[in-house]
């Protein structure tokens, strides 16, 4: 048998013994299903949101307040890396201040966003693309610095000009940080927007897990989660298939380091 498929029907058999766990011990009563649900409550509640189409315009909610917000974030933030780490006096100037920046909890600005920008849309895309800006940043920064000087020194001698260094030499450093970064950002930014609409919103998966919080609704809460841990596995998908896309020889070097360590 493949190793592949091995392991497919290992992480399988785990998740369907926790449950079978899970709706034995509600069963029996060792849980209280007020509080933890069971699995078919909620596999029936999350077929009742699809047959309904309820689940349709809490999910396009909260994919469009990612999906604006990741853009905004990683464009302003790899920009902003590149332009500030390329230019020593700049560097000197604002890394400072962006680091101050960071070390304040974005997510207790969240009611300020709401407060000056409402409660639709526009805060929580504000708040996710400050979330992400921070990470898309530091991770790209760091990637400029490791670009060898010998490297751009001697390019320069070769006659090459700013734009021939910038995607020959300076790009191609920093593209593995800007996936790691990337990597971190997409979380990150879903549990934002999670937290964003928990505060104050009309729609959203967020919104209805708190709703269904209230309610005492366990079982919606948990069908929530799952449609937000869903859009959390596609989105790591997508920045997964962009790494093989754009950086096929990393994957194939962690893939040797993992192998070099099962070996020992």
């Amino acid at each position: 048998m493949r190793p592949a498929v091995s392991l497919n029907i290992a992480r399988t058999s785990i998740i369907a013994t926790i449950i079978f766990i899970w709706e034995l011990a509600t069963r029996i009563g060792y849980l209280d299903p007020l509080y933890v649900s069971t699995p078919v409550k909620v596999g029936k509640r999350l077929w009742e949101w699809i047959s309904s189409g309820e689940i349709v315009s809490h999910l396009l909610t909260t994919l469009h307040e990612l999906g604006l917000g990741l853009l905004i974030g990683i464009l302003v933030g790899v920009f902003m890396a590149l332009l500030v780490g390329s230019n020593a006096t700049l560097t000197e100037v604002f890394r400072p201040i962006i680091t101050v920046a960071y070390s304040f909890p974005q997510l207790a600005l969240a009611p300020l966003y709401i407060l000056w920008f409402g409660v639709y849309l526009l805060p929580k895309v504000i708040l996710i693309s400050i979330v992400v800006f921070f990470l898309m940043f530091f991770n790209t920064f760091e990637g400029i610095k490791t670009v060898e000087r010998e490297l751009i020194d001697a390019m320069r001698v070769l006659g090459a000009r700013r734009r021939d260094l910038f995607r020959m030499v300076v790009l191609p450093a920093t593209a593995v940080y800007v996936v790691t970064g990337l990597r971190h950002a997409v979380p990150f930014a879903l549990r934002a927007a999670v937290f964003a609409e928990f505060i104050s919103s009309v729609r959203g998966l967020g919104f209805l897990a708190m709703v269904s919080g209230r309610a005492y609704d366990s079982a919606g809460v948990y069908a929530a989660l799952i449609c937000l841990l869903a859009v959390g596995v596609v989105l790591n998908a997508g920045v997964g298939a962009l790494e093989r896309a754009i950086l096929p020889w990393h994957r194939q070097e962690i893939g040797s380091r993992f192998k070099g360590i099962g070996n020992v």
